[in-house]
């Protein structure tokens, strides 16, 4: 299951959603996602490729350079047992989904990134994440399972 994703252009980070209070990264999502990004250009310096995934004890991160805009990448977060060819599928699609609804603000970003807040509204819409923990078992008991991520509460905020 995506927990997260992020997708950033040259270091600025464009998309940090989380699906649901249980898949936060932590507070400082500034240091979270700064990580993400020099994890991926160490790998780059050192190896000269870019790193594809890494396991946690119970999270994968996994990472996905654009191919027709090398300063953009992705990162999703899942379970660290999901399925690897199910994870590769979705991560493409995920780019090719953000290429699709962002290509012409991309062409002229200057930084700011208030377009972008809807894509994990567009994920869910066409199943590719779930809202929140999902639904599953594991949240019946839950005191976030109906939160709005952090992304939603600013949303709903602005609306």
């Amino acid at each position: 299951m995506i927990q997260n994703v992020f997708v950033f252009k040259a270091g600025v980070v464009l998309i940090n959603q989380d699906f649901g209070q249980c898949h936060s990264l932590g507070r400082d999502i500034n240091l979270v996602s700064s990580y993400l990004y020099a994890v991926q250009q160490l790998s780059v310096e050192i190896t000269g490729t870019s790193i594809k995934s890494m396991n946690f004890e119970e999270i994968a991160l996994h990472f996905f350079k654009d191919p027709n805009d090398p300063n953009i990448f992705y990162v999703i977060v899942t379970d660290v047992d999901d399925d690897t060819d199910e994870i590769n599928f979705k991560i493409h699609r995920i780019a090719e989904i953000f290429t699709q609804n962002y290509k012409t603000i991309l062409e002229d970003f200057h930084g700011y990134v208030g377009p972008f807040r809807n894509f994990g509204d567009i994920l869910i819409s066409m199943n590719l994440a779930e809202k929140n923990c999902g639904g599953g078992s594991e949240c019946e008991g839950c005191a976030h399972k109906d939160d709005f991520s952090d992304l939603g509460k600013v949303i709903e905020n602005i609306e």
